[in-house]
């Protein structure tokens, strides 16, 4: 006679091989998260390093970026300090020439030789009046007289006192006389219409002291 199985009889069957189901599909879950563990710690390992090379990187570049833009702001302040001091060599060439340091005796005596050329005056005598102490001292600066004796046409003696008052060097004309040749200048004058030009001028110059050095 066959025996009848029974739910009851089947259950202790049917909860066993549930839990070895449930147990094989926690297993499945416990490889699959350890797996994932694994793989995250070994991607934390692997990319910690290259992450921190990349972020040193960065901060470097920006640092040499910063560098770089202060670098150009000082070049850019040099190049400017050198156009202002190019600038101010040329002003002040301007100021020495007309106003020098020095008195520049043998600029002077050219400058009067050369404007008497292009003037077409014969100068007889150029003397520089050094008494007291070789120069004088005005509100203006320091000066020395110069002293200056020459003949030509009086168109010429004319065009010379031009060329030597629009000169760029610093000059007070204090006397100038034009006058007919004497017997005495004569022998020295043969073209007619000859006029003798005497002038006295001071010449000015500004020291350097030592304390505005």
């Amino acid at each position: 006679m066959i025996e009848r199985t029974t739910w009851s009889q089947l259950q202790p069957l049917y909860r066993y091989l549930r839990q070895q189901a449930e147990n094989k599909q926690f297993l499945k879950y416990l490889e699959i998260g350890a797996t994932f563990s694994l793989i995250a710690i070994f991607l934390f390992f692997a990319i910690a390093p290259t992450a921190s090379a990349i972020s040193s990187l960065i901060g470097q570049i920006n640092s040499k970026e910063l560098n770089i833009k202060n670098m150009k702001n000082k070049i850019n302040l040099v190049l400017q300090a050198q156009d202002n001091y190019s600038q101010a060599q040329e002003n002040y060439s301007v100021v020495e020439s007309s106003f020098p340091s020095v008195p520049k005796f043998y600029q002077s005596a050219s400058n009067f030789s050369g404007a008497s050329k292009e003037s077409s005056i014969s100068l007889k005598q150029l003397s520089f009046n050094l008494n007291n102490n070789d120069v004088g001292t005005s509100a203006v600066g320091k000066s020395f007289s110069v002293s200056i004796n020459g003949s030509g046409q009086y168109a010429s003696a004319l065009d010379f006192i031009k060329k030597i008052t629009m000169s760029r060097r610093l000059i007070n004309i204090s006397s100038i006389q034009i006058s007919q040749p004497n017997d005495k200048d004569t022998k020295d004058v043969s073209a007619p219409g000859t006029v003798i030009l005497n002038m006295s001028s001071d010449l000015f110059f500004s020291p350097i002291s030592n304390e505005e050095k």
